[in-house]
């Protein structure tokens, strides 16, 4: 998530410290936070809105989402699309978030955000943009990041940045292809067709049972996406070494 209104000047916060805040719809700032900010999504975002709102991947895409590939590494990045009129995400109503079970990580980190370092967070709002800051209820950041059910959501994207080989997490290399293998992640209705393939099937040891989970259990098919995508990367990287070898 992006606010438009950084803080300034916060010092790093660590699992052990403490920070204050509350939100509720006492508050004249309530839903404010999801107005006229980008809030980037994973793969795993996706699979859970996708669950939540009860369609398919590319309808969320479609209808809640701008999404493109970021030049000129042509990495995909996919942001909740706010609406046109009031600015305000089109998940938010007046009484709060429709889809809150199931929200984006940036959104159950809020008002935190990742500091520059591992297990770094920081605040990255002020106390004039969001009014629950000022509130007198003090917690733990682990405490906090526990209660919102974080873990899962960064265990996932975590999973998601390990598939890129190194040489393409440097930006040594460049491949028109690249984001439309990396894209799959987030479009998962169209990876699950790849089942439908005997041979696929065959080479990842499919058998009816696992078949069944993945058409039944929504995070194992993600991971089973992100196995896929290394391998492809993974030959990609082969042929682009190999044309760059041969220019030599």
């Amino acid at each position: 998530m992006e606010s438009n209104q950084p803080a300034q000047n916060q010092s790093a916060l660590h699992a052990g410290d403490s920070f204050r805040f509350s939100c509720h719809d006492n508050l004249p700032c309530f839903t404010q936070c999801c107005r006229d900010v980008n809030i980037y999504l994973t793969p795993y975002d996706l699979l859970r809105l996708r669950r939540a709102l009860g369609i398919g991947s590319a309808e969320v895409l479609a209808k809640y989402t701008r999404h493109f590939l970021a030049g000129p590494s042509n990495v995909p990045l996919v942001l909740l699309l706010m609406n046109p009129e009031t600015l305000r995400c089109q998940l938010v109503s007046d009484a709060g978030c429709t889809v809150y079970e199931n929200r984006p990580w940036a959104c159950r980190i809020y008002p935190l955000d990742l500091g520059s370092k591992k297990g770094e967070y920081r605040q990255f709002v002020g106390k004039d943009r969001c009014l629950g800051l000022r509130e007198p209820v003090e917690m733990g950041v682990g405490e906090w990041l526990a209660g919102q059910g974080v873990e899962p959501h960064m265990e996932m994207d975590r999973a998601f940045e390990a598939i890129m080989p190194e040489p393409f997490q440097q930006g040594e290399l460049v491949s028109p292809r690249l984001g439309e293998l990396l894209f799959l992640a987030y479009d998962l209705d169209r990876f699950a067709e790849f089942l439908k393939d005997e041979r696929f099937r065959e080479f990842y040891k499919i058998d009816d049972d696992m078949l069944r989970r993945l058409q039944e259990e929504d995070e194992l098919l993600l991971k089973l996406a992100f196995r896929y995508i290394r391998n492809q990367l993974e030959e990609l990287l082969d042929e682009r070494l190999k044309e760059l070898l041969e220019m030599e």
